[in-house]
């Protein structure tokens, strides 16, 4: 109850008292657990602060738990070789964590070097490497002007490639170009779990009201994409961004053309609860195969 009223005032402040006062809890919580050893691994407040909706506990027991299931029906024959695309404060190497053996390697990437060096800190392992990325984005790297750049790993290096709200994040060229590296890295046979904002037939903007949603804590409406990203024609936003990278979806035509270039197909695709209806998580969800 405490920890929800702090988190209600969004104060430098509150954010002060939520460590002591998360600190308690989880104390407590912990001679009460019987499941879920690797929730003890969550960072505290302070450490786990790595984009949207990543400051509570609660939600990164919620996306642990969410993609721990999905990760384990997806493992490729070992050893594993995977690779997490934006790790941020490390929420899929956690997820990860419980099935990754010593012959098992683990690479996250991310384009911001603070989350690169806190995750070097919390999770050392000798199979598990942090490694910094550079590119540019208008929200994660602002000020950056490099473009897409492929990333510094050899063709076919992974088979399994997971990606947590990064492609939700991307302006049309890059949201193309690195879809083409996830599948020139992974290997044949292999498999990627990525998160996206697609606007199918299930979409339907003119149903959002203002009022909050029973599927998420925030107005309906917040989550209508009415606004070209960057003059796109596929590619919005809404119209509320500070900058289009703050949050972007792509139509599903454009996505499944998008998908076959690449050279990818789609084993699985599980919708997301932002549109308003029962969904695997808040994000769509998509489960690629590499032929």
């Amino acid at each position: 109850m405490f920890v929800g009223v702090i988190e209600r005032f969004g104060s430098k402040l509150a954010r002060t008292m939520q460590d002591p006062i998360e600190r308690l809890f989880r104390s407590v919580e912990h001679g009460q657990m019987s499941r879920g050893a690797v929730l003890d691994h969550v960072p505290l407040p302070a450490d786990r602060t790595g984009g949207l909706g990543t400051t509570t506990y609660a939600e990164w027991c919620y996306t642990i738990g969410i993609f721990q299931s999905l990760i384990f029906h997806n493992l490729p024959k070992r050893p594993v070789r995977m690779l997490d695309v934006g790790c941020g404060a490390g929420r899929l190497y956690l997820a990860a964590k419980p099935y990754l053996t010593g012959d098992d390697r683990y690479l996250g990437i991310d384009v911001n070097p603070e989350f690169v060096a806190r995750c070097r800190r919390l999770y050392p392992a000798a199979n598990v490497e942090f490694r910094h990325t550079e590119a540019s984005n208008g929200y994660y790297a602002a000020g950056v002007e490099l473009g897409p750049k492929p990333w510094p790993l050899a063709d076919g290096a992974h088979n399994l490639v997971t990606a947590l709200s990064v492609w939700t994040h991307l302006r049309e060229e890059d949201w193309r170009f690195y879809l083409r590296e996830v599948s020139r890295v992974l290997a044949p046979g292999g498999r990627a779990i990525i998160s996206f904002f697609i606007t199918d037939d299930l979409y339907r903007p003119e149903a959002k009201s203002s009022r909050t949603s029973d599927f998420y804590p925030q107005p309906e409406n917040k989550w209508i994409f009415d606004t070209s990203a960057y003059g796109s024609a596929h590619w919005t936003c809404p119209s509320w961004a500070s900058v289009p990278e703050v949050a972007i979806a792509v139509d599903k035509q454009t996505f499944d053309a998008e998908v076959a270039a690449a050279g990818l197909t789609v084993d699985r695709y599980l919708p997301g609860q932002w549109k308003d209806q029962p969904g695997f998580f808040f994000q769509d969800v998509v489960v690629f195969a590499k032929p």
